[in-house]
């Protein structure tokens, strides 16, 4: 029987992570949590302006199992996993968005469409796109997912 993490939980290792990570001068980019009650993986994708090198990703893993060791938010046995959220990172934050300017996006809207091109502006309520030499505009409400567009 998998049983989900409660969100207080969630919140509580957010709060305990960000901290120490911003104290490194590395930014927290997202917490996702699965397995059960019995053992919990922990996946904390993190980054930095200038990329994030596997040493570091095990530097801080150590200090974050410290830190969640210290305030044992967890009663039972987890994994701990550091990474980068590599170069189809997701697009969730006004602040992601913004390090994508200029650089090519795909994204989804609420209706389903599917809009890939070079990402031009963000607002606090708005991004804009270059498809093909012509501007689109969505509003962030109706994007569903956002990610940086990588072709091989």
């Amino acid at each position: 029987m998998s049983l989900l993490p409660s969100q207080g939980l969630e919140i509580t290792l957010e709060q305990l992570i960000e901290p120490a990570l911003s104290d490194r001068g590395v930014e927290f980019v997202e917490l996702r949590i699965s397995g059960n009650a019995r053992r919990y993986v922990l996946r904390v994708y993190v980054d930095k302006p200038d990329g994030i090198s596997i040493g570091e990703c095990a530097q801080l893993s150590r200090d974050l199992a410290d830190v969640l060791d210290t305030h044992n938010p967890i009663e039972s046995s987890y994994t701990l996993e550091v990474s980068s959220p590599g170069l189809t990172r997701p697009l969730k934050t006004k602040r992601d968005y913004e390090r994508a300017l200029n650089k090519p996006v795909r994204l989804i809207t609420v209706t389903g469409h599917d809009h890939t091109g070079t990402l031009k502006e963000v607002t606090d309520t708005h991004v804009s796109l270059d498809v093909e030499g012509d501007r689109a505009s969505f509003s962030l409400g109706e994007i569903t997912k956002a990610n940086l567009h990588f072709e091989i």
